[in-house]
């Protein structure tokens, strides 16, 4: 199944879970490699360490993204990634559904990947470059930004890597007990992003 099936699977599956709405054009919304390394730039967490602190890099450089750089129609999405077709995670739906009837979306952090979508079925991802190097997958010159993320159309992405959205949006953080809403409020509201200004 195609990336974009996915993403409009996962999509529905959200709405249907009453976590609100997204979407993403069919047409892919390219952007400028200045922008991709400004973003890449910002992040605070060594390359080495991205692995393990996924929420803190995807979300940070999503956020930067949609923030300072006012990236039309990028979304935040949740699931899982295969690499030559092995899932590299413990993330399904049911597990999803679990997390937000339980509350535990912040003690299961390490079961799901998140990534950002844009239009055309493109990925932006901070992490999963750092989390291959670890595993010895790939070599990666963390000194070049270019090789610090993965940046293209997800139905052909190097390194056997496959996207499968779940969940997509910001809510799911919020109803999981991930981010209280206040909080979650304040990152994506006016006041916080004068800090880019």
């Amino acid at each position: 199944m195609s990336y974009l099936k996915e993403f409009k699977s996962a999509a529905s599956r959200t709405k249907k879970w009453n976590l609100g709405e997204s979407s993403i054009g069919e047409e892919p919304f390219p952007i400028d490699q200045a922008v991709l390394n400004a973003v890449e730039a910002t992040g605070h967490i060594p390359f080495a360490q991205r692995a393990v602190q996924s929420l803190s890099v995807n979300f940070g450089m999503f956020h930067m993204l949609t923030k300072k750089f006012h990236i039309p129609c990028a979304v935040m999405t949740l699931g899982n990634v295969a690499v030559n077709g092995e899932m590299r995670f413990k993330a399904s739906p049911a597990r999803f559904k679990n997390m937000i009837a339980n509350g535990s979306g912040e003690d299961e952090l390490g079961s799901y990947h998140l990534w950002t979508s844009l239009p055309g079925g493109v990925i932006l991802d901070h992490v999963m470059p750092s989390a291959l190097h670890g595993d010895g997958v790939i070599q990666v010159d963390d000194a070049v930004p270019a090789e610090r993320f993965l940046y293209g159309p997800a139905d052909a992405l190097p390194f056997g890597l496959t996207y499968h959205p779940m969940v997509t949006g910001l809510e799911f953080f919020i109803a999981s007990g991930t981010i209280d809403r206040e909080a979650m409020e304040y990152l994506m509201g006016e006041r916080f992003p004068k800090q880019y200004r």
